[in-house]
């Protein structure tokens, strides 16, 4: 009898050494397991948080691979010639309106004062519009959603960023600044070159030749292999066209509104001459 109890006192206390065990092992399966389980909750939490690129932020990251310093450096000059000319089509007008005298011309200092109160004036409200180029912003990024899909735009961001494809870049904006010169050329839009903005002349001259050494590569080795590879291909040929085509022509239209601006700009200032056209009359 005592031999039984003793059989199930020892069996009684094994189960319980058995069942604290299994709890001890299933405790450190769990602290096991956690980790991993608390791993698997941040990831998720971190792609769910990530923020989605909106097409919009695409073209914006696609736009800044592009510089447009020779069209900068073409447009400012045509507006300064076109500044130039509003401020001297203004100050001819004003001698006839008030009698001035063939003696009020280009050559008399108090025209050349008023001259060039009018021109500070005036440039910088065409020239400050055009440099930002925020008026082409939201046009931008609907030819480029209306051409290109969200996987094309990654494409391009990404073959653009690579040691060729920014020389591809300059490549368009060189192509682009040709256009706008060509067409301001042979529509008569670009005048003679004024004496006063030769500085500009030769500023836009350096940056066009510049801008065109920049883009050139030897066609023979790798990186010229792929850059024709992708000249050649649809995504390349579609995002040159419409490059060319699009923004050319919003570039052009741009110009043409701030040129027209330029007459505006001349009579909202033309108080500034006041002073300089008193002074001619005591002279005369």
């Amino acid at each position: 009898m005592i031999d039984v109890i003793r059989y199930n006192l020892a069996m009684s206390t094994s189960g319980i050494f058995t069942r604290m065990k299994d709890r001890v092992n299933s405790i450190s399966q769990r602290a096991k397991s956690f980790p991993i389980f608390l791993t698997l909750v941040l990831f998720s939490g971190l792609l769910l948080s990530a923020p989605v690129r909106s097409a919009k932020d695409l073209a914006n990251d696609l736009w800044s691979i592009h510089s447009f310093d020779s069209t900068s450096a073409i447009g400012t000059y045509f507006l300064k010639q076109e500044a130039y000319f509003s401020v001297d089509k203004f100050l001819r007008q004003v001698g006839l309106e008030r009698e001035l005298g063939p003696e009020w011309n280009k050559y008399d200092p108090w025209w050349r004062q008023a001259e060039e109160a009018l021109i500070e004036r005036v440039e910088p409200g065409l020239i400050d519009d055009y440099r930002n180029y925020e008026w082409i912003r939201a046009d931008w990024t609907l030819i480029v959603e209306d051409k290109f899909n969200d996987q094309d735009i990654e494409r391009l961001i990404k073959h653009f960023k690579t040691n060729i494809g920014l020389k591809q870049a300059s490549l368009i904006d060189h192509s682009i600044a040709r256009q706008v010169m060509m067409s301001l050329t042979f529509s008569g839009k670009l005048k003679s070159p004024l004496k006063h903005l030769n500085d500009d002349l030769q500023l836009m001259q350096e940056i066009y030749h510049r801008e065109n050494a920049a883009m050139q590569f030897v066609t023979t080795d790798l990186e010229g292999a792929e850059a024709q590879a992708f000249a050649l291909s649809r995504l390349g040929k579609e995002y040159f066209t419409t490059l060319i085509i699009s923004v050319t022509g919003r570039i052009n239209q741009e110009l043409d509104h701030l040129s027209s601006a330029s007459e505006t700009l001349t009579l909202e200032h033309a108080q500034a001459i006041d002073p300089y056209v008193a002074s001619f009359l005591q002279d005369y």
